[in-house]
């Protein structure tokens, strides 16, 4: 019995852990020293004509953002303490369990209460698996309007940077996109990422 409390609760713990990393990793270079100075080591494309066609790498775009670190600092903190708590919960319940196997083993207990206290630690059990499956969920969904924002943040900054540039199209190149091949020199992440980064450091002084 003990080893099944503990087999089914890791089981849960590793699901939430798993689902967080996967939200947290792909974005921790976002926040170097040198994106904090608005440095970038992309190259800059020469002035483009009214009317061309022009992209931007999304997956530099968004992970170079800084709005994307700072919304991932806050999905990463709020995750540490979603872990501590199931953490903190795990301990007592396997402190519990401890103590039921102690009395069992040494006779301290009669049959109907030792099969109360078993009942007991089944719903605590399950209780806590079910803590841990709306972790995940709450953790996923928190992921989905992370992305919702970066990419709304994105749209409405093209909107605003191409009344000025004036190009037909502005293109996301990514590696499920369906552009097969961009001539680099149409290439403007670079220039974006700077524009937006400059502007989401005004607005959040």
């Amino acid at each position: 019995m003990k080893k099944l409390f503990l087999y089914n609760f890791v089981k849960c713990i590793t699901v939430l852990t798993f689902c967080a990393s996967l939200i947290i990793s792909c974005n921790r270079s976002a926040g170097t020293e040198q994106e904090e100075e608005g440095a970038s080591e992309m190259p800059r494309v020469s002035a483009l004509a009214a009317g061309s066609i022009v992209y931007v790498e999304l997956d530099s775009l968004t992970e170079n953002f800084l709005m994307t670190r700072d919304l991932a600092a806050e999905l990463e903190e709020k995750m540490g303490r979603m872990e501590t708590d199931l953490n903190n919960r795990q301990r007592r319940f396997q402190t519990s369990v401890n103590d039921f196997q102690n009395r069992m083993n040494r006779g301290l207990e009669t049959r109907t209460r030792l099969a109360e206290i078993q009942e007991q630690l089944a719903r605590e059990e399950q209780q806590l698996m079910q803590l841990a499956e709306s972790y995940r969920m709450e953790m996923a969904e928190e992921q989905m309007v992370m992305q919702r924002k970066i990419i709304q943040a994105i749209m409405d900054y093209l909107k605003e940077y191409n009344k000025e540039k004036g190009y037909k199209y502005i293109l996301g190149n990514a590696f499920d996109a369906k552009i097969l091949y961009a001539d680099p020199s149409l290439d403007i992440t670079a220039e974006v990422l700077d524009g937006m980064n400059a502007k989401y450091r005004a607005e959040n002084r």
